[in-house]
């Protein structure tokens, strides 16, 4: 058996053993839980990614120690049996480790799936899931060989053993990263682009299956609307064809309502020419005679909170109007990287042009403006304001949900919280006017059950779950260990976790794209539970019973 270990050895020829062990833990590294649940397929392939990086930060330490030790002038002389033992040793042993400890992590996976309510794996998790690490790993492993092999042939002439070694190992390493990245840039990114350019252009061109066009003329896309129904997209679409009627908001809450207003606009013009049409058709339904007026910004596509949305209209009998648009034909992830200013931008035009409506209003007649969105939508709302202060001039509330980390005011009240408060549950002027959720409960105290302030008008919520990687990723997760990993964190996630450079980037990265498949309350799912008290507290509604508010959130998870 060690002889087979040992002629896999020498079959390795410029493998950088410092490389191969470096790989290894962060492959360890990479199987340790994060934020949320991965499927095995998904888990293998992060794994396999933070191996191949890990390869190249030792192979890079390596060729730095070889350097030094030669310009020292140490030498180390070990018996050459010896030598084959301990290598054979130290790589069986790291193979092993690298195998087994998918398996005697499976219990943290199986807590983590528990937390969020889904099945737990089996046993089948984690060998599916070292199979692709390995088959991946192995395939980047083989391709840089092959370059590797090539440039140390055309670097034949050169006398120096080390001298061709070292080079042929660094034009491996360049010329692997290099084609990787010319494959991205100029063949999967372009066919990414187009197959979703193709997806975009199908959903913003027809309606979604299972909803049929709105009845009422208070809503985009229904009678006496200049705009189809299939105009709107699929997002917009369902977002005017869903929502409650006058009749089930007066059937949950057993008060008299008024039929809800529904304004969209689907992306097909500049955003100035589109905010025109939102106050187009604002004006046609008379959104302005209305108690209260929302302003949600929309994911690109024009995706809306619609438990969010819902709860505002409950909560109000219906004496309400939402005004939304679509912005761009691509999912938010592309848009950010086309044109990463244009949600800002839309959520500013759109709210100027309704404040300077409502400005023509006497005060007393005026309905009370409020803002919201979600993931994209809420770093366009929240960045429209050039500071939080502008944000309680303007608005008489806001709600936004799973806002990224690069949102411009989230990150600025965030790095100056109350001190005693975390990044996960700030605490901004104990409360004054802006607060931050992981769950309804810390509306009124923080994570730590302490009381916080008297909550004055306007007031601006923040909902964030401790497990929605929307709310936590950032580059910086790449070089540095993040604040919200250095604190107390009981009971989240989170307190499975320890960072490793470039490692727990890539864990968090993979955790945004299953932030959608966990049940609400979880990841990047904010849902009427949380929303019905949530707008309850921004729009101060005091006279519904606990009873009540839960027939709402009842009726807010039908629609």
């Amino acid at each position: 058996m060690l002889d087979r270990v040992l002629t896999w050895r020498d079959r390795l020829g410029g493998l950088s053993r410092t490389g191969l062990f470096v790989a290894s833990l962060w492959l360890i590294a990479a199987n340790t839980p994060s934020l949320l649940p991965r499927p095995w397929w998904l888990q293998g392939l992060i794994a396999a990614i933070c191996a191949i990086c890990g390869y190249v930060v030792g192979l890079t330490l390596g060729g730095i120690g070889n350097l030094v030790r030669r310009w020292l002038g140490l030498r180390v002389t070990v018996d050459h049996s010896r030598a084959r033992l301990l290598q054979g040793l130290l790589i069986a042993a790291i193979v092993l480790l690298a195998l087994a400890f998918p398996f005697m992590t499976i219990d943290w996976q199986r807590w983590i799936s528990t937390y969020v309510g889904q099945e737990p794996p089996g046993l089948g998790y984690p060998l599916g899931s070292s199979a692709v690490a390995v088959v991946v790993f192995a395939a980047w492993i083989t391709l840089w060989r092959l370059v590797a092999d090539l440039a140390d042939w055309i670097l034949a002439k050169v006398s120096s053993r080390i001298v061709r070694e070292t080079v042929a190992r660094l034009v491996a390493s360049v010329l692997t990263v290099l084609v990787v990245v010319l494959v991205i840039s100029y063949a999967v990114r372009p066919a990414v682009l187009a197959a979703v350019d193709r997806s975009a252009d199908r959903v913003n061109r027809t309606t979604p299956s299972g909803r049929d066009a709105p009845t009422s003329p208070l809503r985009s896309g229904g009678p006496g609307s200049p705009y189809s129904w299939k105009s709107l997209g699929q997002d917009g679409a369902t977002f005017v064809a869903s929502g409650p009627d006058a009749q089930a908001i007066t059937a949950a809450t057993g008060r008299p309502a008024q039929e809800p207003i529904r304004v969209f606009v689907g992306v097909g013009d500049p955003i100035a020419t589109t905010v025109t049409k939102v106050m187009g058709e604002l004006e046609r339904t008379k959104a302005f005679e209305r108690k209260a007026i929302m302003v949600d910004t929309a994911t690109s596509t024009g995706y809306l909170n619609r438990w969010g949305a819902a709860s505002f209209e409950y909560l109000l009998d219906g004496d309400t109007a939402i005004a939304s648009m679509a912005y761009s034909d691509l999912p938010s992830a592309f848009g950010l990287l086309t044109a990463r200013e244009d949600p800002p931008k839309a959520a500013r035009a759109l709210l100027d042009a309704v404040r300077a409506r409502l400005d023509t209003i006497p005060a007393a007649q005026r309905a009370g403006l409020y803002v919201s969105g979600e993931s994209l939508g809420a770093y366009g709302s929240d960045s429209g304001f050039a500071s939080i202060a502008d944000a309680l001039r303007e608005v008489d509330g806001a709600v936004w949900s799973g806002t990224p980390t690069f949102a411009t005011n989230r990150a600025e009240l965030t790095a100056g919280r109350d001190p005693g408060s975390t990044t996960i549950v700030p605490v901004i002027d104990r409360g004054q006017h802006v607060r931050f959720a992981g769950n309804p409960a810390e509306l009124t105290a923080d994570e730590y059950d302490r009381p916080l302030g008297t909550w004055a008008f306007p007031r601006i919520v923040y909902l964030q779950h401790p497990s929605d990687p929307v709310s936590f990723w950032s580059p910086d997760l790449l070089f540095s260990s993040p604040k919200w990993l250095n604190e107390s964190r009981e009971g989240t996630p989170m307190a499975q976790m320890s960072w490793t450079p470039l490692v727990t980037f890539w864990q968090v990265t993979a955790d945004m794209l299953v932030s959608n498949n966990v049940p609400g309350g979880f990841g990047h799912r904010y849902y009427g539970a949380e929303m019905v008290p949530t707008w309850a507290a921004v729009l101060d509604i005091t006279d519904r019973t606990p009873a009540q508010l839960d027939k709402i959130i009842d009726a807010v998870g039908r629609k």
